[in-house]
């Protein structure tokens, strides 16, 4: 077989990938509680942001994680010019080319990233006129171009520059590694090997790729200027990131709710979605409908607004501070009106799923999230009382009663990352082991005598409100302090330190500390990323990496904790199949969840589908058949006849298939795909001359 990427490689059995949410109800929660996450601590990750330099390499499309437009000149690396650009981001030619310096546009699609493979094959695919080359960068050089497509190699590092010229007009640029083209070409967004990282979680917060520290207007760029940032209007429906965007990375709106969703589907994992924080009602519940109608139905949603609201160093902070005045009066307090804001925006998620507003006893799909500080005893407070907040005829609106979970921080840290620390530290390097061993005890002891204290703290407080205490970042919270930025060892010795075996041990025990406190959700914060003086937030380091003392404890806990069987027929948590088949031709399976991506080859591929929604069939070549479970009056096919993908609505659900020549129904004979069209389009056969990427029958 030429590849075949199963995405369920995780330490949890498929049998395991149970029915339902993540754990059973204590007998101890006090009424009102939504009783569905249980005491047994279920785990999931926040996931690396985008970015050009990112070794989590996500997306088959790398242009989706390159750098902004670099206007360049004769002499110029930069020319400091501002790029006009459409709403995607898009380069457009200047209104007034006399008057441009730059000369031409340079793009940053790999650059300086150990993961991506040396002298890597691309496919760069565009639309529109204009010339466009690779940069002759390290060996990186143009193999073969036609309109439209562009072969190219990247360097000897695995960077990759694109240039276009100024005066071009092209868009939807594509950037796909050429064995990666068919997975990509039959509607796979993201990297398998990634998926293969991720699917074991139960759950991804989507903070960072969300862009969720960034605030933003309709349009335009971040807002950073303190008085815009105050008077920053709300953002509508129609201003949100999309699919068609030129880069979903550092300074853009960030990942499109349509490829959130699409990871959500594929790796089985629950969605945990970060509001904007001056997101509108409109904006909310646009994005609560695309969520209600395309996520798996055996998944639950976790919604939070913005994302560390309570702290300064965030613009949603400041702008907060700005509401609360506005609503509350020169006096009113920021973390009231983020409690107010954040329950507003539940009531919105919970009615687009028909769910009672205020929590309840019955168990729903949405949960909604309040984030305080971990070590701030009793911010908490103005949040979930809200004793301004007001409604129509006057009562008081306590937004405690409208969330579900109680989130935290539950990074163990503070022993290596201050100035006062840095003497004791370096005191360590004197030992026979270079410190490690005393290191690895400071921060086990931190766990003890810091965290378990906290954890117990805000779990009595979660419990008094009636939610489920969770945490919504966590792991090895250490970094080189500023101070020490030019020390290159303390920063290796962090670095080391977190490499060591001794971590899956230390990583447990903050675990168990936290689940003993009465946490219900575990989040770890980074899964992909090159560590440095700024920390190792991450577990892995490479995409390529397959374990680490850091990864294997998170595996171990997953495996012992799978979710309990409470609710539902379907089978939550288990991941898509992704799969290529033979070159000779091959049997290629649909799960009964969905949501596969199955691609044949050269061959006559036969492809069984499950009558699951979701799915992604791509024949590849030869004479393939689609063999689907009812019979032909339950499906309809749709489609223009010259379009590339037709799609099948049947009992389960739809999936788009192309490059498909024949279906068969149940045991019956098979029928040209284009005879199936034309019958459900109302066309006559003769008119159909093309149909899924198949020439029809004549």
């Amino acid at each position: 077989m030429r590849w075949l990427f199963v995405a369920c490689v995780v330490a949890v059995p498929l049998a395991a990938c149970g029915e339902g949410s993540l754990a059973a109800a204590s007998k101890d929660d006090p009424p009102g509680m939504a009783a569905d996450m249980g005491a047994d601590m279920g785990m999931g990750t926040n996931l690396d942001g985008l970015a050009y330099w990112s070794t989590a390499l996500p997306t088959l499309d790398v242009m989706k994680s390159a750098g902004g437009w670099l206007p360049q000149a004769d002499g110029s690396y930069d020319t400091g010019e501002t790029v006009p650009l459409d709403r995607d981001g898009w380069a457009l030619p200047s209104a007034d080319p006399a008057g441009r310096r730059y000369r031409s546009l340079v793009v940053n699609v790999i650059h300086d990233n150990p993961a991506a493979p040396p002298s890597a094959r691309y496919v760069v695919l565009y639309d529109g006129t204009g010339q466009i080359a690779a940069l002759d960068v390290d060996g990186g050089r143009i193999v073969s171009q036609a309109p439209g497509e562009m072969h190219v190699e990247a360097g000897r590092g695995g960077s990759l520059y694109l240039r276009l010229d100024a005066g071009a007009s092209l868009r939807n640029i594509r950037v796909v590694r050429e064995d990666y083209l068919p997975l990509y070409r039959a509607g796979l967004t993201f990297n398998p090997d990634f998926l293969a990282r991720i699917d074991a979680f139960q759950v991804l917060r989507f903070m960072d790729w969300m862009n969720t520290n960034a605030l933003f207007a309709p349009t335009g760029g971040p807002i950073t200027d303190e008085a815009a940032i105050n008077a920053a209007p709300q953002l509508k429906w129609a201003d949100r990131p999309r699919p068609s965007s030129m880069h979903w990375g550092e300074g853009s709106r960030g990942v499109p709710v349509e490829a959130l969703v699409e990871i959500a589907n594929r790796t089985g994992a629950e969605p945990w979605f970060t509001m904007p924080v001056n997101a509108s009602d409109d904006y909310v519940r646009g994005f609560a409908a695309y969520v209600h109608e395309h996520l798996r139905p055996d998944l639950k949603i976790h919604v939070e607004l913005s994302n560390e609201v309570w702290n300064w160093i965030f613009p949603q902070a400041r702008y907060a501070q700005a509401q609360a005045r506005r609503v509350f009066g020169p006096n009113g307090d920021w973390l009231e009106w983020y409690g107010m804001r954040a329950a507003q925006v539940g009531m919105i998620w919970k009615k687009a799923f028909n769910e009672p507003e205020r929590r309840s006893s019955r168990a729903g799909r949405v949960s909604m999230v309040f984030g305080t500080q971990f070590a701030w005893r009793g911010l908490e407070a103005k949040g979930l009382d809200t004793s301004n907040w007001r409604d129509a005829e006057g009562r008081q609106m306590r937004a405690s009663d409208y969330f579900d979970e109680y989130a935290i921080t539950a990074y163990y840290d503070g022993t290596m990352n201050t100035d006062e620390t840095v003497p004791v530290v370096k005191g360590w390097w004197k030992d026979s082991d270079g410190g490690y061993a005393r290191a690895v005890a400071a921060l086990d002891k931190r766990i003890a005598d810091f965290n378990a204290p906290l954890y117990r703290y805000h779990a009595e407080q979660a419990k008094a409100h009636g939610l489920r205490l969770v945490s919504y970042e966590s792991g090895f919270g250490e970094y080189t302090p500023i101070s020490q930025h030019d020390n290159e060892a303390y920063t290796d010795f962090l670095v080391k330190l977190q490499r060591r075996p001794e971590f899956t041990a230390l990583e447990t025990a903050n675990y168990k500390a936290f689940a003993a406190a009465g946490g219900r959700l575990f989040m770890n914060f980074g899964i992909i990323g090159t560590p440095s003086k700024w920390g190792s937030w991450s577990a892995l380091e490479s995409v390529g990496q397959k374990t680490s003392p850091r990864y294997s404890a998170m595996m171990a806990w997953l495996a012992a904790h799978p979710p309990s069987p409470l609710r539902g027929p379907a089978v939550a948590y288990a991941p898509a199949r992704l799969m290529i088949g033979k070159p000779g031709g091959s049997t290629l399976t649909q799960t009964e969840h969905g949501y596969d991506v199955l691609v044949g080859t050269a061959g006559d591929d036969r492809f069984i589908a499950s009558g699951a929604p979701g799915g992604r069939i791509d024949g590849g070549g030869g004479t393939d058949t689609l063999v689907l479970p009812a019979k032909r009056e339950a499906y309809r096919f749709g489609a223009e006849a010259d379009q590339g993908s037709v799609r099948v609505e049947g009992p389960g659900g739809g999936q788009d298939i192309s490059r498909i020549a024949l279906v068969r129904f149940g045991e019956g004979r098979p029928v040209a795909l284009a005879q199936l069209l034309s019958e459900d389009r109302g066309l006559r056969l003769a008119d159909v001359e093309r149909v899924g990427g198949v020439p029809a029958p004549k």
